[in-house]
């Protein structure tokens, strides 16, 4: 079933506002932004996709590497870019 915009601001709209985008799409943007070393480390102040389905990976993905890498863990991730990570259309 496909994921509702409703659901993405339950689940994320603490730390992030997300909209829909003006030429088509959706976007996520961090409500506080982060530091330049977890920047650095892959993650990102804004997550932008063609669908709230691909919004949505997108976000968990940034959520789980961003638990990662504030808990400390010695795994070093990296966010793959977007279009290497994703396939259009998602």
């Amino acid at each position: 079933m496909p994921v509702t915009l409703a659901e993405l601001r339950v689940k994320y709209g603490r730390h992030w506002l997300v909209s829909d985008a003006v030429g088509g799409g959706w976007y996520a943007v961090r409500r506080h932004g982060i530091s330049r070393e977890l920047l650095q480390r892959g993650l990102c102040n804004v997550r932008c996709a063609a669908t709230l389905d691909g919004l949505a990976a997108r976000m968990a993905a940034e959520t789980q590497l961003e638990d990662r890498l504030l808990r400390g863990s010695e795994a070093s991730g990296r966010l793959p870019e977007c279009p290497e990570a994703f396939p259009p259309g998602t």
